[in-house]
């Protein structure tokens, strides 16, 4: 069995937050100025074959307009039935099985999005590089990335940028045990 590369990419507060309350993305607005050529993101959607999405997730992603992932596999980790709008597929179970079926449909390189999936990685050890873009906010409440339930583990800086609008990019990747 031969797991995909897994990366993760998210914007998170100083505080750890991935979201306000109410799951609230209005406050990272004032930070959009970065392109995705800049930030990366655009590389990775070019590098990445699938995409693994937590439920809460996607139904956020649907509520955007224009599906954003055209020309990729979208996997969306739920028990609840997905009305697939663009191809999109359910799957559930765990996330080492699930990445593993992946990996027997040809997936390469997953890109896992959402704040409990990418918990999930991290906690199983499955995630293989870490993308965090700290936005210098304090928010103070709302579902956070590292909720103390994660086993300990080390990781290693490969690379660390400030960003036009004023957030650091750091890319992890796990240290050699």
């Amino acid at each position: 069995m031969t797991l995909p590369r897994v990366t993760v990419f998210l914007a998170l507060s100083l505080d750890g937050r991935l979201a306000g309350p109410g799951d609230d993305l209005t406050w990272l607005d004032r930070y959009a100025g970065d392109t995705p050529e800049a930030t990366g993101y655009e590389a990775l959607m070019a590098s990445a074959d699938t995409l693994l999405l937590g439920r809460r997730t996607y139904d956020t992603v649907l509520g955007f307009g224009a599906w954003p992932f055209a020309g990729h596999r979208v996997r969306v980790l739920t028990h609840r039935p997905v009305e697939s709008r663009h191809g999109e597929r359910a799957c559930a179970g765990e996330l080492r099985c699930v990445l593993a079926a992946l990996g027997d449909e040809g997936a390469q390189h997953v890109y896992l999005d959402g704040g409990h999936a990418a918990r999930q990685g991290l906690e199983a050890g499955l995630v293989t590089d870490l993308w965090l873009h700290w936005v210098p906010e304090v928010l103070g409440d709302g579902p956070r990335l590292f909720d103390g339930t994660l086993t300990p583990s080390r990781w290693r800086l490969q690379t660390s940028r400030t960003l036009p609008s004023g957030l650091l990019q750091v890319h992890y990747m796990p240290s050699e045990r």
